[in-house]
């Protein structure tokens, strides 16, 4: 297993389908995270260090 890459059944809100129809692949990459939707590299969000950790804190108080 590569603990730099995981990929992440998720739903498009866009083209909709079933959970786990679009592959979110995230990517540690240079101290920060690239999150590339629908997995095939046409648009690809890029988190630096501080970005990243901004989104974890978004989520670990959204989840617990």
């Amino acid at each position: 297993m590569n603990n730099n890459r995981r990929v992440i059944g998720a739903t498009c809100a866009i083209h909709h389908g079933a959970r786990g129809f679009t592959n979110l692949v995230v990517n540690r990459h240079d101290g920060g995270i690239v999150l590339d939707p629908h997995a095939v590299g046409a648009c690809v969000i890029s988190l630096d260090g501080p970005g990243a950790l901004e989104l974890f804190e978004a989520l670990r108080d959204w989840f617990g």
